[in-house]
């Protein structure tokens, strides 16, 4: 918010120089992000009467702080800080004709999105230019100055932070004002000339016949101030913040009301702020004020009570504060606190919404005391700690990638709802009620889609060869609830090393025994020690360069080369590949310990066997039988080539396996070797039905 420092001053006394008072501000939290001088020439080639220079401050109110939006909002902090009184402006307005109630009628439908509304009615105007002081203010405030009428709603905005709007009485049909929700089809050009489509979720001010404003917002073009303009409704109401919001947001429309309803406004001064506007209007504008103000307030919001317990004041802030300059602080900040029983009992005031609990006052009186004050002391207990395990072994996991020359990446958890289709999961994406764009609707449902993405956007700046990973969370819908499961995926497309040598251009380049390289690497060093694959039906991956992965029996996740679709979806160049595993499956998996065995004492026998299995058999299960089959002396088997040709049937492979055979107390003979060779022969055949050549 731009704060002119001349008329902060009709407000609260100060004799420190402009900056001296925004860094004793700053140091409370109300940050002064500039401070610039605008002289009295500035002052009038922008239109105002150019009779002083000021100081113009540029605040940083945090979204909490919507009483910081104002002029005297802004003077209280001063004079907290300089424990200096403010001067409140009084208004004492002349009323005269008839009730303000006989001339309009208002009726708030939508209660849930305003709970105040209130009307004041001036007859007989002048519309005209502003005085120079008011141009001034207005010019000050980072508006143009529009007509006297205009300039006095947003005066008082600035002034109050309520922010206010002025129609013109006579174009107001019926005359009845009404709080709803806009009607689907309804339109309304507002005063910026634009046609704005309406739909039930925005809230709108109406006459008789339609709709005249969009709420808290900016008003309609058809009943706007204009020089014929002699009868004025002045509208002070209080809107809710997300309504507010998600209307500002849909139709791309941000204004100075709407940025200070988004925050908050006090509905205890609605009333006050419409009676201060009919004051000013009738000093520079002249007219008569109707008698009376139509408040319709049905849900009236009281000054919060709270007790504060000083000896946790210091014990949050390390303190040692008296509780008598407790209350002193808490009184400067308009907060009326008295000491009783030991206790602090506070009175709230209804423009400190962000105050709901004890350690929301604590802070306050921590800020006002001053950050600087606050005692540099020990813990009082040893604060070492340790990650969680999930960090742990995500911080494992992390090592272990890279260390396979994979780059960790972060992606958006919004995400493209079509990625969900290409993963399969159109069933369970949670969309977002208010996306940000159409390529943001729905939580990611897989990372393994999201690093595709990031490939693509690699390889559309000519990186071309591209291996990344990531840890994070993707979103589901599971029987009807949200539910969030932590992942492990990566991707990688193109030349994984540089040779020196002259190897073929596929020894090279990724492709699904790459990838599935690294998973078996992923799960080696992370001593898991039964790693399976199996065949998998995955929208994502390729019909048959893809598969399970699993641990211990169970499926934690899937590897392969990407399908198609997806890679013309994201337009890839190459044959991309992808794994995307379960973190907490694999988590468990893992052993929390290792135990380290000697390098063996005694050599090892390798005996070589050539399985002919029918095609559709998976090595998984010819391996699993040789393992079972092989007892404790067979220390590993390993494939060293697959056949398929004219010496064995067409429904028929061959594997040709290699055994290793090794006894950790002894050198095995060859006969010991070949008894078990001859039961891993008899299990293949009796098991799978399996011959040899």
């Amino acid at each position: 918010m731009k704060v002119s420092v001349n008329w902060l001053k009709d407000y609260v006394y100060f004799d420190c120089s402009p900056d001296e008072l925004a860094q004793k501000l700053t140091m409370v939290g109300l940050e002064i992000e500039e401070s610039k001088p605008l002289t009295a020439q500035e002052f009038a080639a922008l239109g105002g009467s150019g009779e002083q220079d000021d100081v113009i401050w540029d605040t940083k109110v945090t979204p909490n702080r919507g009483d910081w939006l104002s002029i005297i909002g802004t003077a209280r902090e001063v004079g907290a800080v300089l424990n200096r009184a403010v001067r409140i402006p009084k208004v004492d307005v002349a009323q005269i004709g008839p009730e303000a109630s006989e001339l309009i009628k208002i009726r708030i439908d939508a209660l849930d999105l305003c709970r105040r509304y209130a009307g004041v009615i001036i007859r007989g105007v002048k519309v005209g230019q502003s005085p120079g002081w008011l141009r001034d203010r207005i010019i000050a405030s980072g508006m143009r100055p529009i007509n006297n009428i205009v300039d006095v709603t947003n005066y008082v905005m600035f002034e109050l932070g309520q922010p206010l709007h002025a129609f013109d009485y006579r174009l107001i049909r019926g005359p009845e004002i009404i709080v709803r929700r806009a009607r689907v089809g309804e339109v309304l050009t507002t005063i910026d000339g634009e046609i704005r489509k309406l739909d039930s979720e925005m809230l709108v001010i109406a006459d008789a016949e339609r709709p005249v404003a969009l709420a808290g917002i900016m008003g309609g073009a058809d009943t706007e101030i204009t020089d014929a303009t002699t009868d004025v409704l002045i509208e002070s109401a209080n809107f809710d913040p997300v309504g507010i919001r998600k209307t500002s947001k849909r139709l791309a429309m941000s204004t100075e009301s709407s940025y200070r309803f988004e925050r908050g406004v006090d509905p205890g001064i609605t009333d006050f702020a419409a009676w201060r506007a009919a004051q000013l209007i009738k000093e520079i504008a002249g007219g008569d004020v109707a008698t009376g103000i139509v408040d319709v307030y049905p849900c009236r919001v009281e000054s919060l009570s709270l007790t504060v317990r000083p000896q946790r004041v210091n014990s949050v802030l390390g303190t040692s504060i008296e509780p008598d300059v407790m209350v002193q602080i808490l009184n400067s900040l308009a907060i009326e606190t008295v000491l009783e029983n030991g206790m602090l009992r506070c009175t709230v005031p209804t423009f400190r919404s962000d105050i709901t609990r004890e350690i929301d006052l604590i802070e306050e009186i921590g800020r006002l005391y001053g950050y600087d004050k606050l005692p540099q002391t020990m813990p009082s207990r040893s604060l070492q700690g340790k990650d969680s395990r999930e960090g742990a072994f995500a911080e494992r996991v992390r090592r272990i990638l890279i260390s396979c020359a994979c780059q960790e990446v972060l992606t958006h958890s919004l995400v493209d709802s079509r990625y969900a289709e290409l993963a399969g999961k159109q069933n369970e994406v949670i969309r977002v009620r208010n996306p940000l764009s159409e390529d943001l609707d729905s939580l990611r449902t897989s990372l393994a889609v999201n690093l595709l993405q990031v490939i693509a956007r690699n390889q559309a700046r000519e990186m071309e060869n591209v291996s990344v990973f990531e840890i994070g969370k993707v979103f589901s819908w599971v029987k009807g609830e949200i539910c969030e499961q932590r992942k492990i995926a990566g991707a990688m497309v193109g030349t994984m090393w540089r040779s020196g040598w002259s190897l073929p251009a596929e020894a090279l380049t990724a492709d699904f025994f790459w990838c599935k390289g690294l998973v078996e690497s992923l799960m080696q060093s992370l001593y898991i020690g039964h790693v399976g694959f199996g065949r998998t039906n995955n929208p994502l991956l390729h019909p048959t360069r893809a598969a399970k992965v699993l641990a211990n029996g169970r499926e934690i996740g899937f590897v392969g080369e990407v399908a198609p679709q997806a890679i013309e979806f994201f337009d890839i160049k190459g044959r991309p590949c992808v794994f995307e595993l379960d973190f907490e499956a694999l988590m468990q998996a893992a052993p929390e310990s290792v135990t380290y065995k000697p390098l063996p004492k005694y050599p090892a026998l390798r005996r070589h066997i050539a399985v002919v299995v029918k095609d559709t058999t998976a090595y998984e299960e010819v391996l699993e039988v040789v393992s079972q089959a092989g007892g404790s002396i067979l220390e590993e088997v390993c494939v060293l080539d697959l056949y398929k040709g004219p010496q064995i049937p067409s429904e028929c492979k061959s594997l040709t396996l290699e055994l290793v055979f090794r006894s950790p107390d002894r050198t095995l003979t060859d006969e010991e070797v070949n008894a078990v060779l001859s039961q891993v022969r008899k299990a293949l055949s009796d098991t799978l039905g399996a011959t040899f050549r």
